[in-house]
C-alpha cells in the first residue's frame, strides 16, 4: 500500500513536469502587419489613417516613430489610429507586437508634401506698379498660415500682411525685396519677390473711339482705369457734353454718354500726398464708327452704307508727299484757281490730301481698299438712284457719308493759258478715285459730286494729270 502511494505520487510528478516542460518550449510567433506606405499626403491637419492588422489574442500592439520629427498618434495602441505629421517631413513608423518579453515590428513610410509658397503676380512693368504694388499669393491651405514681410528696402509698409492679397506701399525709385512665408508647426518656407518702384503714375485705360452698343438703348461703358495699391482715385469728365461717371471713386465705374460724341475723362490718383492724372478719350458709335490709322495715329469716321463701311472723311495720310499726294494749294510752280491753300491742321484734316491714283491704290491701309465702280453704283441704286442719293451722300446727308468738295489738282491744266499746274474746284467739286485702272490709256475711274449738281457722276481721268480725293471702303467688321 505504501509503495502504491509513493508510486502514484512519482508518476503524477513526472506527468506535471512533462506538462510544464512542453509549455515552456512552445515558440512565440510574432507576425506584425503595419499596412502599406502612405506617401505625399496633403490635407487639412496633415493626418493619415493607419491600417495595421490588430494584435492576436495574448499579444500587445503599439505604434512607434523611428524616423521623422514632430509626429504623433491619437492612440499608439490602436492599429487604426490617426497619425499626424508636418509638411515636408518623411516618417518611418512601426507597428510592434510583443509577447512574453519578445518584440517584432513591421514598418511603413509616411510622407507629407512640403509647403509650397506661390506668388501669383510678377512685377515686370513699373508703369502699373508705381510706388506701390498689389501683392497676390496663393492663400494658405491645410491649416498653414501665411505672412508678407519686407526683407530689404526702407520707408515701406504692407497692408493686410497676413492675407494672400495684400498691398505694398513704398517710395519712388527704391529697390525692395518682399517675402511671402508659409508656416505650419515647425516648418516654414518662403518665396521672395524683387522689384524697383517708379514714380506714381495714373493710368486711365486705352482710348476707345468706337464703342459698339445695341441700338436704341442707353450707352454705357465700364471704365478701365487702374487704381494703384493703397491709393484713392477720382474720375472727372473734362470734355464732351452729357457724360456721366456713375461712381467717380471707383476705377471700373460705369460711364454713360450719348452717341457720336468724343468724351475726355481724367482719372486722378493720390497716394501719401502724391497725385497723378491720366486721361482717356471715349466715344459711342451712332451714325459713325471711328477708325485709327496706326501708321500716323489719325482717326477717321466711317459709316455703313449698302453692306460696306465707307470712310466718312477724306483720307489724309502723307503718302509720298509732293510726289504722290498734296495738300490743296501746296506745290511749287502751281497756281490756285479757286479757294485757298491749306495751311492749318484743321483745314488739312477737313479737306484731306489729293492723291495720285497709284499712290491711293498702293497706300490703302490694311483692311481697306478703293471702292469699285460697281460698289459705288450699287450704293446709289440702294439709296433710290442717283437723283435721290445725291443729297443723302453729301455732307449733312442722312447716310453719314458726308462727301465734300475738296477740289482737285490738275497737272498742265488746259484751263490756264500757260498750262501751269492748277488747284481747281475747292468748295465746288469733289472727285474721288475708284479702283479701276486701264493701263492701255493710263486712265483711272472716279466718281464726282459737285455743289451745283443734284446727281453724282462717274467717269475716268488720266492718272498722270489728275490728283483727287480718296474715300476707302472695307467689308463690315464684326
Amino acid at each position: 500500500m505504501k509503495q502504491t502511494i509513493i508510486g502514484t505520487l512519482l508518476l503524477l510528478s513526472i506527468a506535471l513536469l512533462h506538462i510544464g516542460c512542453n509549455k515552456d518550449q512552445e515558440p512565440v510567433i510574432l507576425n506584425p502587419d503595419a499596412g502599406g506606405d502612405i506617401l505625399n499626403v496633403e490635407n487639412e491637419g496633415y493626418v493619415v489613417g493607419l491600417n495595421a492588422v490588430p494584435a492576436p489574442e495574448g499579444q500587445e500592439g503599439s505604434w512607434r516613430i523611428y524616423m521623422g520629427e514632430n509626429g504623433h498618434f491619437d492612440d499608439e495602441n490602436d492599429p487604426k489610429t490617426n497619425f499626424y505629421g508636418e509638411p515636408g517631413e518623411r516618417y518611418l513608423i512601426g507597428w510592434e507586437l510583443s509577447e512574453r518579453g519578445q518584440y517584432e515590428a513591421a514598418t511603413i513610410n509616411v510622407s507629407f508634401k512640403p509647403l509650397n509658397p506661390v506668388i501669383l503676380n510678377t512685377v515686370s512693368d513699373t508703369v502699373y506698379n508705381n510706388i506701390s504694388v498689389y501683392l497676390e499669393a496663393e492663400a494658405p491651405r491645410f491649416g498653414a498660415t501665411g505672412v508678407w514681410s519686407i526683407i530689404s528696402g526702407t520707408d515701406a509698409r504692407i497692408i493686410n500682411d497676413m492675407e494672400g492679397e495684400a498691398e505694398f506701399i513704398g517710395v519712388k525709385h527704391h529697390d525692395y525685396t518682399v517675402r511671402w512665408t508659409l508656416s505650419y508647426g515647425s516648418k516654414s518656407v518662403s518665396k521672395d519677390m524683387v522689384f524697383t518702384t517708379d514714380e506714381l503714375k495714373a493710368f486711365a485705360g486705352l482710348d476707345n473711339l468706337d464703342i459698339k452698343t445695341a441700338k436704341g438703348v442707353p450707352k454705357f461703358f465700364t471704365l478701365e482705369g487702374f487704381l494703384p495699391a493703397g491709393a484713392t482715385g477720382k474720375w472727372e469728365v473734362i470734355g464732351g457734353q452729357n457724360g456721366i461717371v456713375h461712381t467717380p471713386a471707383i476705377d471700373n465705374s460705369l460711364f454713360e454718354g450719348v452717341v457720336d460724341t468724343v468724351y475726355t475723362l481724367a482719372w486722378t490718383v493720390e497716394l501719401d500726398g502724391i497725385q497723378s492724372v491720366d486721361t482717356v478719350d471715349l466715344r459711342f458709335r451712332g451714325k459713325w464708327g471711328m477708325w485709327t490709322d496706326e501708321r500716323d495715329g489719325q482717326t477717321y469716321r466711317f459709316t455703313e452704307v449698302n453692306g460696306l463701311e465707307w470712310m466718312a472723311e477724306n483720307y489724309n495720310y502723307a503718302a509720298e508727299p509732293g510726289y504722290g499726294s498734296w495738300y490743296y494749294g501746296q506745290d511749287a510752280r502751281s497756281i490756285i484757281e479757286d479757294g485757298y491753300a491749306l495751311e492749318t491742321e484743321e483745314d488739312r484734316k477737313y479737306y484731306g490730301r489729293l492723291y495720285d491714283w497709284h499712290t491711293a491704290y498702293n497706300y490703302a491701309p490694311e483692311g481697306w481698299r478703293l471702292p469699285s465702280s460697281e460698289e459705288f453704283n450699287n450704293m446709289l441704286v440702294a439709296l433710290g438712284g442717283a437723283l435721290y442719293a445725291d443729297e443723302r451722300i453729301k455732307e449733312g446727308g442722312d447716310t453719314g457719308l458726308d462727301l465734300g468738295f475738296a477740289g482737285y489738282y490738275n497737272i498742265a491744266s488746259p484751263s490756264d493759258p500757260a498750262f501751269r499746274n492748277a488747284f481747281i474746284g475747292q468748295d465746288m467739286s469733289g472727285l474721288y478715285w475708284l479702283n479701276e485702272y486701264y493701263d492701255y490709256n493710263g486712265r483711272g475711274t472716279v466718281f464726282e459730286v459737285t455743289s451745283s449738281s443734284d446727281t453724282p457722276g462717274m467717269g475716268s481721268l488720266p492718272v498722270d494729270f489728275f490728283k483727287v480725293s480718296v474715300r476707302y471702303v472695307r467689308d463690315i467688321q464684326d
